[in-house]
């Protein structure tokens, strides 16, 4: 046990500001879906008389909206969606451009969807690109029925996956011409699902007619419409005319979108400001805490956790009544000797590739072999693999969807790129490893990150990034698993409060 010990003390620092890079990729994905990239309408009873913008559409004329993205009233961007009648339906385009601070990094982020519509608005077909400085991420997909076929490019390799579907999927661009469809009233609420390509998930939401309102823009005041959308918690503001004009859009993080024209939305573009959402997201204690990666023991009492679908209680938290958390750091002397590769059937899943997990690529396979070599002890493997991810992997803001064979090839990123190939490298060892995600605690604050947990017994968290195992108990763990799970954490931004009652 004592060899285990000395081991477990191999932390090398990485820079100081890298230490706690945020869940960027899970923070923008939730910000987007309220920026509508798409819509799956579940329930709601059309109605047969078009609005004049509906009957314009019909009309075969080209729809083309600008806006202006703002972060508490600084430029940060912009979003242009162009829909163009065809003969079965509609061709339409969107894009948005957002210039982002992330841990002091400028990065220039580039969303674009085009797709095929039919002539209800639903979805028949697309393809989204993702590009933020150099990482590219594309993603097409296919309508059948009720499958959706999803076809990813990543690390020059092509994967695919099927999603099932309850009903017709919307692009954004047709959320206002829904929406006027049904023309609005205020009290109606309509029940939908959306679907994010990011994440590559459905969420079912709810959107509220919550009032009618005067809305200033350009000069003028605008009668519009504030309706509400309901995303696991956080609340989500577009304000649409009675003929379906979209005007404005607010959601977190002072994030606001202004309908302009096209030279508005583009002028001066390269004056705009790089707008910082990760420490705008991250919550300050009530106190610091003092020598933080070199904790045994935290006691803490949060505010603000709403909802179920967290992952607070088990393993090494202990969740209490009225908000209170206790993180004990793992000692490694009471973890059982168990060999590799593990044989549990209660962990298959945990050792299964995923689409952004590629544990069984050759690549991985023969990375994980050379790192892990003879050693047939889980917890000696677990570091080995650690200290290989923590020192071959540059510590770099990335924003764009973490895949473990990319993360291979370029060997760079934040803390999401860390966890999804620790992972795939685990996994391809035969040790059962998922992804944790919640707050890290770095210089005075806590940050949303990502780290990782291995099955030894029992689930150890794991920080390739500090290179800890175990990982120190300032990580607060509020979700298990991939995008999907970690968009979960949208709805506790600007909620959260965090009080440090005892630590040693």
């Amino acid at each position: 046990m004592a060899d285990r010990d000395k081991m477990s003390g191999n932390t090398k620092k990485a820079p100081k500001r890298f230490w706690a890079l945020s869940l960027g990729a899970a923070i923008l994905i939730g910000w987007l879906i309220y920026a509508g990239i798409f819509i799956h309408r579940i329930h709601g009873e059309r109605r047969e008389v078009l609005t004049p913008e509906l009957e314009r559409l019909a009309g075969q004329e080209l729809q083309e909206d600008w806006f202006s993205i703002y972060q508490h009233s600084r430029r940060a961007g912009y979003s242009h969606t162009q829909l163009l009648p065809q003969k079965d339906g509609y061709a339409v385009i969107e894009e948005l451009f957002l210039r982002l601070n992330f841990m002091e990094e400028v990065q220039d982020v580039f969303f674009n969807v085009q797709g095929r519509l039919a002539s209800d608005f639903s979805l028949q077909s697309f393809t989204f690109r993702l590009q933020a400085g150099p990482i590219a991420f594309r993603l097409k997909g296919q309508v059948q029925d009720t499958l959706l076929t999803l076809v990813t490019w990543m690390a020059g390799q092509e994967e695919s996956r099927q999603l099932s579907l309850s009903g017709p999927i919307y692009l954004g661009s047709g959320i206002k011409s829904l929406l006027s469809h049904e023309h609005l009233r205020v009290g109606d609420t309509y029940q939908v699902a959306l679907f994010d390509p990011t994440s590559m998930s459905q969420t079912p939401v709810s959107l509220h007619v919550a009032a009618k309102e005067t809305v200033p823009l350009h000069g003028e005041n605008r009668e519009a419409f504030r309706v509400d959308l309901d995303f696991h918690g956080a609340r989500l503001s577009s304000w649409i005319t009675p003929y379906g004009e979209l005007l404005k859009e607010e959601g977190f993080l002072g994030m606001t979108l202004i309908r302009t024209n096209e030279d508005d939305a583009l002028k001066g573009l390269t004056q705009v400001v790089a707008v910082e959402l990760m420490r705008e997201a991250s919550v300050l204690p009530d106190q610091p805490i003092d020598s933080p990666r070199g904790l045994r023991r935290l006691e803490l009492r949060l505010t603000g956790i709403r909802g179920t679908g967290w992952n607070l209680a088990g393993d090494m938290q202990r969740w209490h009544r009225g908000g209170g958390l206790t993180i004990l750091r793992e000692p490694l002397e009471g973890l059982p000797s168990v060999p590799v590769p593990q044989d549990n059937p209660r962990m298959a899943r945990y050792l299964q590739p995923t689409l952004l997990i590629q544990s069984d690529a050759p690549e991985l396979s023969r990375q994980a072999a050379d790192i892990v070599g003879e050693e047939r002890d889980t917890l000696r493997a677990v570091m080995q693999i650690s200290t290989w991810v923590h020192e071959k992997v540059d510590k770099r803001p990335t924003l764009s969807i973490p895949s473990a064979l990319e993360v291979w090839r370029r060997r760079a990123g934040d803390c999401n790129e860390h966890s999804v190939l620790f992972a795939a490298l685990a996994r391809a060892a035969g040790i059962p490893a998922r992804v944790a995600a919640g707050l890290l605690y770095v210089d005075g604050r806590f940050y949303y990150h990502a780290w990782n947990e291995v099955h030894i017994g029992k689930w150890v968290a794991v920080d390739a990034l500090l290179n800890q195992v175990p990982a120190d108990p300032t990580h607060i763990r509020l979700v298990v698993g991939g995008l999907e799970n970690q968009v979960k954490l949208v709805r506790l931004i600007g909620k959260l409060g965090i009080v440090v009652l005892e630590y040693e």
